[in-house]
């Protein structure tokens, strides 16, 4: 499995990343590790059945693919990756990559609320939605959905219970002026891989270790 991009796919508009992440494995145009941007989502996805709406523009929406080789398709399913139990895990990796990578391009400080969302001050700047896929039960592919508001605009509107923020919003004027998406999200994929791989090699205690250092929430 490379922990190096091969192909990177650039939509204006699509229903969801993960969802096209689905497609683009199933029609075998993703067969190495990968990643999906798209300018806008009409039907993201979020826990629980929640619909991300995500305005054009107004954030960064992307998937992360690795396709998984046969040799480690039995060994991860023999160790149980592709159970909920260890979707989980890779959440949690997944949500330092994006702590870790804000930090580096935006010198932000944010947290992670058990167990999908990017905290600060109280209120969400994004998420996290991991989704695994199956072939003869065993692990082929996971993808790593992730959502971070960049500018200000209406999101989520069917959870009136979360407030919504964006980098625009907390970031220094002169600061975001100078801030790039595609900076942003090519640390946020590079340390993804990173971090999944330890969950990939049986090695989550340092996931949880660190993972509970950037809880905005120790109420688990």
């Amino acid at each position: 499995m490379s922990l190096e991009v091969q192909n990177k796919f650039y939509l204006d508009t699509v229903d969801s990343t993960n969802e096209e992440a689905k497609r683009l494995i199933d029609s075998g145009k993703i067969t190495n590790t990968s990643y999906i941007v798209a300018n806008e989502q009409t039907s993201g996805k979020g826990t629980r059945g929640r619909i991300w709406i995500s305005s054009k523009g107004a954030g960064i929406y992307l998937s992360v693919v690795q396709i998984i080789a046969r040799s480690i398709s039995d060994e991860a399913t023999s160790l149980g990756v592709a159970s909920p139990s260890a979707r989980n895990e890779f959440t949690k990796s997944a949500g330092i990559a994006c702590v870790e990578a804000i930090k580096e391009i935006c010198n932000i400080n944010t947290q992670l609320k058990p167990l999908n969302d990017i905290y600060i001050e109280g209120k969400k700047l994004g998420g996290i939605l991991v989704e695994t896929r199956l072939k003869e039960n065993k692990l082929s592919a996971l993808i790593t959905g992730i959502g971070i508001n960049t500018h200000k605009a209406k999101r989520e509107i069917n959870d009136l219970t979360v407030k919504p923020i964006s980098l625009e919003e907390i970031m220094p004027n002169d600061s975001f002026s100078n801030f790039s998406k595609e900076r942003l999200i090519e640390a946020v994929v590079t340390k993804v891989l990173f971090w999944h791989k330890y969950v990939f090699n049986n090695n989550s205690n340092l996931v949880e270790e660190k993972w509970k250092s950037s809880l905005y929430s120790c109420n688990l």
